[in-house]
């Protein structure tokens, strides 16, 4: 069974070199970097013109939330090498950062205030959508730090135990802090209930195009979303390349040697936590407002794996690897799984004519319902890429050099050292 697994992922690579050896010349030519960034963003801005279908346009913008806490949790573990299984519960905060800022939740009678950008009074707690993207991610940002502050110390398995249960731990303290809680304490996170009536952005006037957020109408949400997801990969690319990113790079490598190196771990690692909790609150307050409303039971443990399984499938370390395996599980699970039994009932009803057994395969196939297997195919598919594919799907050249051998030497060595093992 291994080598049938050596041998489909020596084919795979083997049929991947060209794209490989494409993207890998990407590093070494800045110009077609420039072209194929420019490619990327046309295709962007014009995907809304293509698509037809609201749903699916619905899910390109929940996909661009998952690509904003794929690209916050990636700084986390594919940069400075830190495992972290609760990465949900930032998602939480930064949602419900806006839940209380921006709805009737928290109302003030007998007093009132109104501007543009904020207000105050019996109909609650209202500040503008903009102005609370910094905030939300300074509130995510904060507790991520003094989460960090007394558990950074941890190494590998404890530090994912601990990150484990502060995932389950932040949405059973929303779940127990609403309406007779048993603290004696009022009613702060709506408890069970779902806060509604979260806000929307202001109306955008932008060279003659009208965006308006408080409809059914999810254009003005993509291209918002893709802002944002813009903004947030120029910022990480920014740190990726700057001293601090190099300082996590050196951590994740070697953390003894980055120590003797004069890097304050410790101090590095809060900062890996913290700026990557602020972009998971990005896409928190990017949920509540398109949602209108939000509830404890959006932020369980599966929200933390899947976003992790992202970042694995798509590259560690690699910014368009994460955007991409993002995307693609989010398409996954919204859409192309939901659709496997009409895809599957469709080719049967090709072959249904066919001539004996392809008949018969054609009318098993026609009538067969994968209604309720989209988790085992999902989960086969997960396995799939991971054995053929081991580095992700667009893996930074880092972990590509570190997971493929550069040479056949080398590779013989690695098979002979496997072989001993094996054989003992």
């Amino acid at each position: 069974m291994s080598d049938a697994i050596v041998n489909a992922r020596r084919g795979l690579n083997r049929a991947l070199a060209p794209a490989t050896a494409a993207l890998q010349s990407l590093g070494d030519r800045p110009e077609l970097r420039i072209g194929l960034l420019a490619l990327v963003l046309i295709a962007v801005f014009l995907y809304p013109f293509a698509e037809s279908s609201n749903q699916r346009l619905d899910a390109a913008v929940e996909a661009e939330v998952f690509i904003l806490l794929a690209l916050g949790l990636n700084i986390v573990v594919g940069y400075a090498g830190l495992l972290d299984l609760g990465y949900a519960a930032f998602f939480a905060i930064g949602a419900y950062s806006f839940a209380f800022l921006g709805s009737a939740h928290f109302t003030i009678t007998g007093h009132s205030f109104s501007s543009p950008i904020f207000s105050f009074g019996p109909n609650g707690l209202h500040v503008d959508f903009f102005l609370m993207i910094p905030i939300a991610a300074l509130a995510a940002a904060t507790f991520g730090v003094l989460f960090g502050a007394p558990t950074l110390r941890l190494r590998g398995d404890y530090l994912a135990i601990v990150t484990l249960g502060f995932g389950e731990i932040v949405p059973k303290v929303i779940q127990n802090l609403g309406p007779g809680n048993s603290l004696g304490l009022p009613d702060i996170t709506g408890g069970v209930n779902s806060i509604p009536g979260i806000d929307s952005p202001p109306d955008i006037n932008f060279l003659g195009v009208h965006w308006t957020f408080g409809g059914n109408d999810s254009h003005p949400w993509y291209y918002l979303g893709a802002l944002i997801v813009i903004a947030s990969v120029i910022i990480i690319m920014s740190l990726r390349n700057s001293r601090l990113g190099r300082a996590w790079a050196a951590i994740r490598e070697d953390e003894v040697a980055a120590a003797h190196m004069g890097i304050n771990i410790t101090r590095t690692r809060l900062l890996a936590f913290g700026l990557g909790a602020a972009f998971s609150g990005f896409g928190g307050l990017l949920e509540a407002s398109r949602l209108h409303g939000v509830d404890y039971s959006q932020f369980g443990f599966n929200i933390s794996i899947t976003i992790l399984v992202m970042v694995i499938l798509g590259g560690l370390g690699s910014i368009p690897g994460v955007i991409v395996g993002a995307a693609l599980l989010s398409y996954l699970n919204l859409l192309w799984l939901a659709d496997v039994s009409g895809w599957v009932n469709s080719f049967g009803g090709l072959l249904q004519g066919g001539p004996g057994p392809i008949g018969s395969v054609g009318s098993w196939l026609h009538q067969v319902n994968l209604s309720n297997a989209s988790q085992l195919i999902f989960g086969v598919i997960l396995v799939s890429i991971m054995l053929l594919r081991p580095q992700g799907i667009w893996p930074s050249r880092t972990r590509a050099r570190e997971m493929q051998p550069q040479t056949a030497e080398i590779l013989a060595e690695e098979n002979e050292e496997l072989y001993t093992a094996r054989e003992g």
